[in-house]
């Protein structure tokens, strides 16, 4: 076993207690609530981004999905376009991209952060850490993009001569615009942490009763 490996025999209760008896119906309730409550979040945030992509990117708009790949006329797909295909990979992309990344983070930070040099004298963790903040990087910055344009679009002077001298608020807009990405990174750190939890409380104690 390496020194840096954590053990994941036990799971501390909400509660606080160190106990390793089975986790009592409020505890396992407790746990199931808040990771219904993760995941409602991570799924109105991926709504909020995959809208927000497909007001700045209208490519395959006019293309519905069942015509495109010779789908049934299913009603459910119906009024599914190519562009709400797309906007919601990227959306996908941008909300569970951090999760996975935090994720990642919070299994390896003991080993990590003990010895820097260690871990990173593999060439392998190098590689992959490479590509995850190569990924992440791209998901901030399409981010960026999509609201830079968005607020742009809203900020713009007003043909109505009478409204064209005022002032567009574009800072305060770009401001929050920056907010979002920040809340979005803060959401897959929560979201991470909560998952793991969530497993090694529900896991654990589930592997117990079946023994």
């Amino acid at each position: 076993m390496s020194d840096f490996e954590e053990n994941f025999t036990s799971w501390q209760p909400p509660k606080g207690s160190g106990s390793t008896a089975p986790l009592e119906p409020a505890d396992r309730l407790w746990v199931i609530l808040r990771l219904t409550g993760a995941l409602f979040v991570e799924g109105f945030n991926w709504l909020l981004h995959t809208a927000n992509y497909s007001l700045v990117n209208p490519v395959g708009s006019d293309v519905f999905l069942i015509d495109a790949l010779g789908l049934p006329e299913w009603s459910l797909f119906q009024n599914v376009t190519v562009s709400t295909l797309i906007n919601g990979v990227l959306g996908l992309a941008a909300v569970g991209t951090p999760v996975f990344l935090f994720g990642q983070l919070i299994e390896r930070h003991q080993e990590l952060f003990a010895n820097p040099r260690s871990f990173f004298a593999s060439g392998l963790h190098k590689i992959v850490t490479g590509l995850l903040v190569l990924l992440y990087g791209f998901v901030i910055v399409t981010e960026f993009a999509a609201l830079y344009l968005r607020v742009q679009a809203e900020s713009a002077p007003s043909p109505i001569p009478a409204l064209a001298g005022h002032a567009t608020g574009f800072w305060p807009m770009l401001l929050m615009c920056v907010a979002l990405i920040l809340i979005n990174a803060a959401l897959g750190l929560a979201t991470a942490h909560i998952l793991r939890a969530a497993k090694r409380a529900l896991g654990t104690h589930a592997g117990r009763a079946s023994s």
